[in-house]
């Protein structure tokens, strides 16, 4: 093929032919003729000569999974198994155009001798979650002159998994973890009087108690026996229902009412994990994509991080359908937060709710409403203002409705905006725990 240059030669080559006819200045006319075959017979000589099936590429990636917002380091080495050296060859290693180039550069252009090898090195950033691949790799031959060039692009690709982002967790553990959360949102655990360590009080001796309870300096001060009770911990199992119907994607980009909800279901586990709870996980629309049972497993995690990392709005939601898949396999009494902008028909939902209900379980819905994520009214004109005012009333009396339904069956909905999306859905965890919700 013919590079710019070429291309350059050409167009002079034709100018001069031109004028020499224009001006019958024969030394024109004939130095754009000499010009133009040239190009013409170096063209299929360097055809013959470019063969670069002896060039190999090797891609390293220091981790396969990464979470949204980390740092990849790519190394690609370059090997010459023919007997041929290349004066100028050039790779180009791509990458997805979501992510960005931090430091390096994805290519080199560079001279490689028979049997020798080449190696460059570049750091991506991943910015949004999902399953991604490296790759593939152009090699590209140019001649001397740099009149001609020569593509072949190898297929090798290299996969990766970016996980959703982790900067909620780090935030909440800068701030403290538990005494940080205490004085923001009143952290409490379930607790009820039983065999703990934790001093509960005293209460009179009934024939029966133990002995070693029996507290005897509070005894002779009452005159009476007492005995000293302790608080007993107890857990509670969660269930995340994550929406991702069409319309979870409306939003800025990366920042959409379905990003939340996955940050929020992913502070969530890690919420309760860190205190012992059953967390479990489930991604649905018209379906259920994907599901992870509550567990406290080392590994239980990453399964949460990769069901959500795959999750994409799409389709419309079935919560009856949802609910069904997930009541079979739950056995014990769980808390179901839904993650839903409930602008799907009122009636599933509500059907889905009495499942969870007959059921013996409890629910919550985390409800992001779609014009605090859609652009700001002040970046509106008096039109488009009036327009948004009208449709953001019209929503917002529809979910009154629907939240008024719903309060029937003892199941609270939370508005929520970017700002008090992940606050809410901790404020909704502690209290939760506080009130002893689905208690195993």
């Amino acid at each position: 093929m013919i590079t710019q240059r070429g291309f350059a030669v050409v167009f002079s080559g034709v100018l001069l032919v031109t004028s020499g006819f224009v001006w019958a200045n024969f030394y024109l006319t004939t130095l754009g003729v000499y010009l133009i075959i040239g190009l013409v017979v170096t063209l299929p000589l360097f055809a013959l000569t470019a063969n670069i099936a002896g060039i190999q590429i090797d891609r390293e990636i220091d981790k396969v999974k990464v979470f949204s917002g980390d740092f990849v380091r790519v190394r690609v080495t370059v090997h010459n198994t023919s007997r041929r050296h290349f004066d100028f060859i050039e790779i180009w290693d791509q990458y997805p155009e979501t992510w960005i180039l931090a430091i390096g550069e994805n290519f080199i252009a560079s001279r490689i001798e028979p049997g020798s090898s080449i190696t460059f090195s570049y750091i991506l950033q991943a910015r949004m979650r999902g399953r991604y691949n490296l790759g593939p790799t152009d090699v590209v031959m140019r001649d001397r002159l740099g009149l001609h060039y020569y593509k072949r692009t190898l297929e090798a690709e290299t996969e990766i998994l970016v996980y959703p982002t982790w900067k909620d967790v780090r935030r909440m553990e800068a701030l403290g973890k538990q005494r940080q959360l205490g004085l923001m949102f009143g952290a409490h655990r379930t607790k009820i009087v039983g065999m703990g360590t934790d001093f509960a009080g005293f209460r009179e001796y009934v024939p029966g108690d133990p002995f070693r309870l029996i507290d005897w300096k509070t005894s002779a001060k009452r005159g009476d026996l007492v005995v000293r009770q302790f608080e007993q911990e107890k857990n509670i199992q969660v269930v995340c229902m994550v929406d991702t119907s069409g319309s979870m994607g409306n939003g800025y980009p990366e920042n959409t009412k379905l990003e939340y909800a996955i940050r929020a279901a992913v502070l969530l586990t890690h919420l309760g994990l860190e205190r012992k709870d059953l967390v479990g996980t489930c991604v649905f629309s018209e379906i259920v994509h994907s599901y992870v049972p509550p567990a406290t497993s080392p590994n239980h995690m990453y399964n949460v991080l990769e069901s959500l990392a795959m999750a994409s709005p799409s389709g419309w939601g079935d919560y009856e359908s949802a609910v069904s898949y997930v009541v079979e396999q739950t056995r014990k009494r769980s808390l179901f937060i839904f993650f839903t902008d409930m602008e799907e028909s009122p009636a599933p939902l509500l059907n889905a709710m009495k499942t969870i209900v007959a059921n013996g379980h409890r629910a919550q819905v985390i409800s992001p409403f779609g014009p605090w994520f859609e652009a700001p009214v002040g970046q509106f004109g008096p039109v488009e203002k009036v327009l948004s005012e009208a449709v953001s009333e019209e929503l917002w009396e529809r979910r009154r409705k629907i939240s008024r339904a719903l309060a029937k069956f003892n199941i609270s909905v939370v508005n929520v905006g970017p700002e008090d999306f992940l606050p809410t859905i901790i404020k909704t965890y502690e209290e939760a725990k506080q009130r002893g919700v689905a208690m195993f």
